[in-house]
């Protein structure tokens, strides 16, 4: 990961937090162990040989997986990338803060 992929990790964590808060601000209500839970994954070996990295270079994220059974009826969401992730949750944020009717 480099420095661009570190500031997406924070700005996407932050606004899923933010989704979450907007979205329970009525009160506490029931969920997952897992919910919210956000992971990068960097691939197996096979993933690994066929994007390698130069050094000091770090590895490459192949996907970023988003738990979220209150924003996603998958649950496990899977994202290619940190912006498609951080597309999503920006759009589950702006959902949730909007004024419910």
């Amino acid at each position: 990961m480099n420095k661009q992929d570190v500031a997406k990790l924070q700005e996407l964590t932050l606004l899923l937090d933010l989704a979450y808060i907007h979205h329970f601000k009525e009160g506490e209500a029931k969920y997952k162990s897992a919910e919210a839970t956000v992971r990068l994954e960097f691939g197996n070996f096979w993933y690994r040989k066929a994007n390698p990295t130069s050094s000091p270079e770090a590895p490459q994220i192949e996907s970023v997986v988003i738990y979220s059974s209150v924003f996603s009826a998958n649950r496990v969401n899977y994202f290619d990338s940190l912006d498609e992730a951080l597309s999503v949750v920006q759009t589950w944020y702006e959902n949730a803060r909007a004024p419910q009717q």
